[in-house]
C-alpha cells in the first residue's frame, strides 16, 4: 500500500476499483458502467431524492437507476474519530479488530501505517456492501441483510484472513456475541448479514478446510444461494449454526484444556 494513502477520496476510489476487480476475477457480474461519485454529506441526496426515500445516517447508496454509487465521507470520518481515539485501548498487533454494529471484523496489520490501514478498513466494507447491491440485483436478489453477508464475506476472503489461525478465535467471540443479536425481535440487518457471513466462514474454513492456504467456500456459488432465503430464513439458519458452533467451540475448548492438562501430567511424569 502506498505511503502516500492520506486522502480519503482516493481511497474510497482504489477500494472500489479493487472491489469490482474482486468481483469481476470471482465471476460474479458487476455493471460495467458503474459509476462512483463521493460525497461530503447525504444533504444534497436527501434533496435529491426527499427524506423520506434516503436514511440521513447512510454511508453509502446504490441508485440502480443510473447505475450510481455514492459513498458519504462524514459518517465514515466519524466513524474513525470513534475508533482513532480508542487506539490506545486497541492492542495493535499482526491481526487486531474494529467492531462494527456490536460485530469484530479482523484486520490484519503490516508494514504500513496503522492509520492508513484503519481508514481502509473503515471504508472498504461500505464500498463492498454497495457493490453487493449491485450484485445481488444482478440474480434478483436483494436486501440490507443480503448486501452486509456479501460485505463481510468478501472483506474476509479479499484480504485472505482464513490464512491467519488468530482470525479464527476472533470469529469464536462474535459466535457468543451474536448469539444474543439473532434472539432479538427484530434484529439489525446488517449484524444479522455479518453473523451469517461470520458463523458459515467459520464452518467453512476452520472446520472443513485442512488447507488454510487456499480458501474451501465458493465466494460465487455462496452469493448466488442467497437468493432462495428470505430474511426470515437467514436469521433461522444463522440461529441453527450459530447454536452448533458454539457447542464445538466449547467442547473444542474442553478438550484443548484436557489435552494441555495431559501432556503436563506426561511431562512430569517423564522427568
Amino acid at each position: 500500500m502506498s505511503k502516500y494513502i492520506d486522502n480519503l477520496d482516493y481511497i474510497i476510489k482504489r477500494s472500489f476499483e479493487e472491489t469490482i476487480e474482486y468481483f469481476n476475477k470471482n465471476g460474479i457480474k458487476v455493471e460495467d458502467d458503474l459509476e462512483l461519485k463521493i460525497l461530503e454529506s447525504i444533504r444534497s441526496l436527501i434533496q435529491k431524492y426527499g427524506k423520506d426515500n434516503v436514511n440521513k445516517k447512510d454511508v453509502g447508496i446504490y441508485d440502480s437507476e443510473t447505475k450510481k454509487i455514492y459513498i458519504i465521507k462524514k459518517p465514515i470520518r466519524k466513524f474513525l474519530d470513534r475508533v482513532l481515539i480508542n487506539m490506545n485501548e486497541i492492542p495493535i498487533n499482526t491481526i487486531f479488530t474494529i467492531s462494527n454494529h456490536k460485530v469484530l471484523w479482523p484486520v490484519y496489520k503490516d508494514d504500513d501505517d496503522i492509520k492508513n490501514i484503519i481508514k481502509k478498513t473503515a471504508v472498504e466494507p461500505v464500498v463492498i456492501h454497495e457493490i453487493g447491491h449491485v450484485a445481488l440485483r444482478s440474480i434478483g436478489s436483494n436486501d440490507e441483510w443480503k448486501a452486509s453477508f456479501v460485505e463481510y464475506l468478501v472483506y474476509f476472503y479479499k484480504n485472505e484472513l482464513y490464512k491467519y489461525p488468530e482470525v479464527y478465535k476472533i470469529m469464536e467471540k462474535n459466535i457468543k456475541r451474536c448469539e444474543k443479536f439473532i434472539r432479538e425481535k427484530n434484529p439489525s440487518p446488517y449484524s444479522l448479514g455479518y453473523c451469517f457471513a461470520n458463523d458459515i466462514i467459520y464452518a467453512y474454513e476452520n472446520i472443513l478446510n485442512k488447507d488454510k492456504q487456499s480458501p474451501k467456500l465458493n465466494i460465487k456459488s455462496m452469493i448466488e444461494k442467497l437468493k432462495y432465503f428470505s430474511e426470515d430464513d437467514g436469521i433461522k439458519i444463522t440461529e441453527m449454526f450459530n447454536a452448533l458452533l458454539k457447542d464445538y467451540v466449547n467442547i473444542k475448548n474442553r478438550l484443548n484444556i484436557k489435552a494441555n492438562m495431559l501432556i503436563y501430567l506426561l511431562e512430569k511424569l517423564l522427568i
